[in-house]
């Protein structure tokens, strides 16, 4: 009868059904933040981002990775992705860029100090930034911090826990900074919000602009889950394929925002410095400095 067909059709259906669930979970578990002990110390941190390092040399930064673009720029800006078989549901992103800043510039801009000020301006769910703690090991210098995110369109609110890593200058000069989510008892998960993770690595490489001032190569590669489906979490079921389908255009206006930022930051600095240059004729005149 036709129930019975029907009955025999789902089976055959879900018998067919390869468990990509468990795979998926499998590599949840080994991409998704690096543990690190109940009490966190600074060679722990250490290893979790150079263990991050290792992985983004060996799949997203060699000269053999097949990067597919998804955005371009009439200034040269580009966004592209690379998925890998390690972890198909989690691609690379990389986003490249000649910002109109010298590198010591850029850096600050994107230094965590900064964030409350510059972030708003490139991500508009950044809601806000907390600063636990900062180690130093072997050289590089680590912040340890948690990251808020508002309400994301009908998704609930997000929260990162990483470790943001000033890393040694590359051979070539450029300099070299990263983050890795870390998973620590010491850090729990926030009431109300879904943990998230992020990963990154970035190079700010001096170069010179078509007038000859001073610019920075950037380049930032990274990956990002909005999701948590490790042991305890709550899922977040933001579909991965939304962010694959938004992450060219959004990515490519972070890059554009932070351009224009930079420029803004650049005039009022001229404009202060103008300011201070002619404080004897104001004292004399009793007017202040116009902006």
């Amino acid at each position: 009868n036709l129930l019975g067909r029907a009955s025999r059709l789902i089976k055959r259906k879900l018998s067919n059904v390869r468990p990509i669930i468990h795979v998926g979970k499998q590599q949840q578990h080994q991409h998704r933040g690096k543990v690190i002990g109940s009490r966190v110390t600074a060679r722990d941190l250490a290893q979790a981002y150079h263990s991050i390092k290792k992985e983004y040399s060996n799949l997203a930064l060699t000269k053999n990775a097949k990067w597919k673009v998804l955005s371009t720029h009439s200034d040269g800006s580009e966004v592209s992705i690379l998925k890998h078989k390690t972890d198909a549901s989690c691609p690379y992103v990389r986003m490249t860029s000649i910002m109109p800043a010298a590198v010591q510039e850029v850096w600050d801009f994107l230094s965590l100090d900064n964030w409350p000020k510059t972030m708003p301006k490139m991500d508009p769910f950044y809601e806000g930034l907390t600063v636990l703690g900062d180690y130093k090991h072997k050289g590089i210098e680590m912040r340890l911090a948690r990251k808020t995110l508002k309400r994301i369109v009908a998704f609930g609110k997000r929260d990162f826990t990483f470790v943001s890593v000033s890393d040694h200058p590359r051979g070539d000069g450029a300099w070299v900074s990263g983050t890795v989510s870390v998973v620590t008892d010491q850090i729990p998960r926030k009431k109300g919000y879904t943990r998230a993770f992020q990963d990154s690595i970035a190079f700010y490489e001096p170069v010179t602009d078509d007038l000859g001032n001073p610019a920075t190569k950037l380049t930032i590669v990274f990956r990002i889950d909005l999701n948590d489906s490790s042991d305890g979490g709550n899922g977040g079921f933001v579909p991965m394929w939304m962010y694959v389908k938004t992450v060219g255009s959004t990515g490519m206006l972070s890059v554009q925002n932070m351009k224009k930022q930079l420029i803004l930051m650049t005039a009022e600095q001229q404009a202060d410095a103008t300011c201070e240059l002619n404080w004897i004729d104001r004292l004399i005149n009793s007017s202040k400095c116009e902006g």
